[in-house]
């Protein structure tokens, strides 16, 4: 991996709002569910809402969205999905590369030992082809594991390790994804 590309990897993740955040906040309010063990089917409170913003301007300028949605199982297991669009646009090159990416993905966290998180996501990415004018679908299958860290009663900063078990030239990030975020809970 060289120097751009980890800089690219550590810009998108100091950005990252991780959803987790939500749902570890809100894990930590008393609710009615924990009062009615009785309680089935879909409850209101166990949705969760956040998501990733980042934005790089200059020669290589990059925005990306990333809003996510999810739902807590258990206290300690969320399972969601995310959209993504990502406009990346290089003037390196004459004329300028210009892509539009976009997609989506299904994930799963797990809580464990009060501040660790397991994670793992299928990821689908549409993408332009450099040297064509066709699109492609590009998946992805991300596992991997973090820390995060409470810094007030509704803020965090973690990091997550993650490894693409699918490699395909195509896909944008190189292995490791290191995701560094910090986040404030809704």
């Amino acid at each position: 991996m060289n120097i751009k590309h980890f800089g690219f990897l550590l810009l998108l993740g100091l950005s990252c709002l991780n959803v987790s955040s939500q749902a570890r906040e809100n894990s930590s309010r008393p609710s009615a569910t924990k009062a009615t063990p009785q309680n089935k089917g879909f409850q209101i409170e166990k949705v969760v809402f956040g998501g990733n913003l980042s934005a790089q301007f200059g020669t290589i300028t990059l925005v990306h969205l990333n809003p996510t949605a999810g739902y807590k199982l258990k206290e300690s297991w969320l399972v969601g999905a995310s959209a993504t669009y990502i406009y990346l646009e290089d003037k390196r090159f004459r004329p300028s590369y210009i892509n539009n990416i976009y997609g989506g993905s299904l994930f799963t966290q797990f809580y464990f030992l009060e501040n660790f998180i397991a994670h793992a996501e299928y990821e689908r990415l549409n993408i332009g082809e450099k040297l064509e004018s066709v699109r492609i679908n590009v998946d992805a299958f991300l596992v991997g594991g973090g820390y995060r860290s409470q810094i007030g009663s509704n803020s965090f900063a973690n990091i997550m390790i993650l490894y693409n078990v699918i490699e395909n030239e195509c896909y944008p990030y190189s292995n490791p994804i290191i995701r560094v975020g910090f986040g404030i809970g809704l």
